[in-house]
C-alpha cells in the first residue's frame, strides 16, 4: 500500500540527487585538486581509490535492507553528503586540507554508494511494473542531467569565482558550499515528499 504522492514530485529530484555525488567525488575533486596545485601523479594516487565504495557496494547492500528503511537511508545519506561537502568547503583554506578533504570524499563516496542502493530499491518498491517501465527513461535522464550539472555548471561556477575573486581555495569553497546547500535541501525535501511504502522495511 503506497501513500498517494505524485511520482513526478520525487522521482526526478531523487535521481538528480543520485547522480551528483559520483561526479563530485570522481571528477570534480580531480579538477579541484589540480587547480589547488597538486601534480597529476599525486592526484591519481590520492583519488584513484575513491571509486572503491561503488565497486564493493553489493557487499553491504543487504544491511541497507536489514537496518533501516530505504526511505530513511535516502534522506540520511543526502544529509551526510551535504555535510561532507560543507566540511570540504570549510577545510580548503587550511594547510591540512588534503588529508581532511580526502577523508570526507571517502565518506561521501560510501554515502553515495549507499544512497544508490537505497534509491534503486525504493524505486522498485514504490512503483508498480507499468510505472517502472514508463519512468525508467525519466530517471536515466535526470541522472544524466546531474552529471552535466556536476561536470558543467559547478566547474563553470568555480572558474568564474576564481577569476572574480583571484582566490582559488575560496572559489572552490563557495562552489562546494552551494552543492552542500543543495543536498541539505534535497534531504529536507525528500523527508516530506517521498511516499511511505509498506513493503519498505
Amino acid at each position: 500500500m503506497k501513500k498517494q504522492t505524485s511520482i513526478w514530485s520525487w522521482l526526478p529530484s531523487l535521481y538528480f540527487a543520485e547522480g551528483i555525488p559520483y561526479v563530485i567525488v570522481m571528477n570534480l575533486s580531480v579538477i579541484m585538486y589540480k587547480r589547488l596545485g597538486l601534480s597529476n601523479t599525486d592526484i591519481a594516487f590520492y583519488t584513484g581509490w575513491l571509486y572503491l565504495p561503488w565497486v564493493i557496494k553489493p557487499l553491504w547492500s543487504p544491511f541497507v535492507d536489514l537496518l533501516k528503511t530505504k526511505r530513511w537511508w535516502i534522506v540520511s545519506m543526502q544529509l551526510l553528503i551535504g555535510s561532507g561537502l560543507a566540511g570540504v568547503a570549510f577545510t580548503l583554506p587550511a594547510p591540512f586540507y588534503l588529508q581532511v578533504s580526502l577523508v570526507l570524499f571517502w565518506l561521501m563516496a560510501f554515502g553515495s554508494a549507499t544512497h544508490d542502493v537505497a534509491a534503486d530499491g525504493f524505486y522498485m518498491l514504490a512503483l508498480d511494473e507499468c510505472e517502472q517501465s514508463f519512468f525508467v527513461g525519466i530517471r536515466s535522464t535526470f541522472y544524466r542531467l546531474a552529471t552535466i550539472f556536476g561536470q558543467g555548471a559547478l566547474v563553470v561556477a568555480a572558474g568564474y569565482l576564481e577569476r572574480t575573486t583571484g582566490n582559488i581555495p575560496y572559489a572552490w569553497s563557495l562552489t562546494l558550499l552551494v552543492a552542500a546547500g543543495l543536498f541539505v535541501a534535497f534531504s529536507v525535501y525528500h523527508r516530506f515528499v517521498l511516499p511511505t511504502v509498506s513493503d519498505d522495511r
